[in-house]
């Protein structure tokens, strides 16, 4: 009993110590807010004006072009001869474009590129179309039908790796990446600055290093966990509020949420987590100087293997899939993408949850093996031999 209210007491520290409720409010209302500006500014920014806009031409003889220009454009005809002050006029207004056509082609004259001329080359296309159509006496019907695609009826035994099912896949390693970002900055911070203060020493004189690391790993992984609650909830609502403003119901993010997937997705990416904090703390506890060790830059390297997840996603049912969704290193990633877009087995399921836990019972053991000799090592920060060394004898 003393073991587990040690823990629960380092953990419950821990947590209090990086999760702050205020903050992750705070977050939401600020990313929130972002959202909503974004959303308006991009929509204005990038929004047609319902008011035509002025168009000049040179010569404007061709009948049918000034028809189909009419209907979309304000048209103004210039003289030939006006054409170089008209040019100089736009030189000087930066403003206005003149039109030239020709039997090639046509000619467009303004200041600078603008959408207003990716839109008026969208119509000259268009209306070479219609022209070329009308040469060779073929409708706009008739083409449909020559460029139509086959009527194939498709008919699968597994239907149910559906689009939605992939959004919710990359959604749920984009989070486990979120996640293991945030444990890699927290628990660097909370080992090396304790290192560094001489203060590990005293707490493990009171407490057993196993006790002192299992508290840190479950303590930053319900920090961790909570933040993924936060962004999961945030990410939600800035989906209904896309739904929103697009015409759509908002029920229509309930399309995404597959609760199967959601409900296997949780408890392998708690023991995830739990495994990459545990070599985390192993890695953090025998650095020194976070300012000049070199074995730093290995605090990155649970992200290759988290991102290394997404190849699933293009083939579940590879064989490089199913090993990934074993590998305990990836598998708390890969295994919940599998499940939502393929057909995978209880036994895979429970085989592979129960090799995640197993692995992570045995790396938080070496966790606190590690943490205890490196914090005997004093003078210099010890190297991976040393430690492999003195962990044996330990």
């Amino acid at each position: 009993m003393r073991y587990f209210s040690q823990v629960l007491t380092v953990t419950r520290w821990e947590f209090s110590r990086f999760f702050k409720p205020k903050n992750e409010a705070l977050g939401i209302v600020i990313m929130l807010a972002i959202s909503i500006v974004g959303y308006f500014g991009g929509k204005y920014a990038f929004s047609d004006t319902e008011q035509k806009m002025e168009l000049s031409v040179v010569n404007h003889s061709d009948t049918t072009l000034s028809n189909f220009l009419s209907s979309r454009y304000i048209v103004k005809e210039v003289p030939k001869d006006e054409k170089a002050d008209f040019l100089e006029l736009i030189r000087n207004q930066k403003e206005g474009i003149l039109l030239e056509s020709g039997s090639e082609g046509f000619v467009v004259n303004a200041y600078k590129n603008t959408r207003a001329i990716s839109k008026l080359k969208a119509d000259l296309t268009d209306y070479q179309k219609q022209r070329e159509l009308n040469k060779i006496g073929l409708s706009q019907i008739e083409l449909a039908a020559v460029l139509s695609p086959a009527q194939v009826q498709e008919s699968f035994i597994y239907s149910d790796n559906s689009a939605k099912r992939v959004v919710l896949s990359y959604f749920f390693a984009g989070l486990m990446v979120m996640v293991v970002f945030l444990c890699f900055a927290y628990q660097f911070t909370a080992i090396t600055g304790e290192k560094q203060l001489k203060i590990t020493e005293q707490i493990v004189s009171a407490i057993s290093p196993q006790v002192w690391m299992d508290g840190k790993i479950y303590g930053i992984t319900l920090t961790g966990l909570s933040s993924m609650l936060t962004y999961a909830i945030m990410s939600i609502l800035g989906g209904m509020l896309f739904f929103q403003f697009t015409g759509l119901p908002v029920s229509s993010i309930f399309d995404y949420l597959y609760l199967p997937s959601i409900l296997i997705y949780l408890p392998f990416a708690l023991i995830g987590i739990l495994i990459w904090n545990a070599i985390l703390a192993a890695i953090a506890s025998i650095i020194t100087d976070p300012n000049n060790s070199a074995k730093s830059s290995l605090m990155m390297l649970p992200i290759v293997f988290v991102v290394t997840s997404f190849l699933v996603i293009r083939d579940p049912d590879s064989g490089l899939a199913l090993f990934l969704s074993w590998f305990p290193l990836t598998s708390a990633t890969s295994m919940p993408i599998r499940w939502a877009i393929t057909e995978v087995d209880i036994w895979q399921l429970a085989g592979s949850f129960i090799l995640l836990v197993l692995t992570f019972y045995l790396l938080r053991k070496l966790a606190a093996k590690i943490f205890r000799v490196s914090i005997l090592i004093t003078g210099k920060e010890p190297s991976f031999s040393e430690v492999f060394r003195l962990s044996k004898q330990a």
